[in-house]
């Protein structure tokens, strides 16, 4: 999936850049079977930063959007 977020939050500045992201429960920060977004880096997005950085979804495959609805992030 593809999501856009603000560069920089705190600025006031509406500049946003996409990145790849892929939602699985195949990591680190996933526990008890709970999905989560993982970026290309590796990383995985957590509420603080989802919320912060008002992350969005660009684009997204049906099932990745359900797997959103399923984790309250749409």
């Amino acid at each position: 999936m593809t999501l856009s977020y603000l560069i920089d939050p705190f600025s006031g500045d509406t500049k946003r850049k996409k990145i790849k992201a892929r939602i699985t429960t195949e990591h680190s920060a996933s526990s008890y079977g709970q999905p989560v977004i993982v970026l290309e880096d590796g990383g995985a997005i957590d509420l603080m930063s989802w919320v912060g950085c008002n992350y969005q979804v660009v684009r997204a495959t049906k099932k990745e959007r359900e797997s959103l609805v399923s984790i309250g992030l749409l």
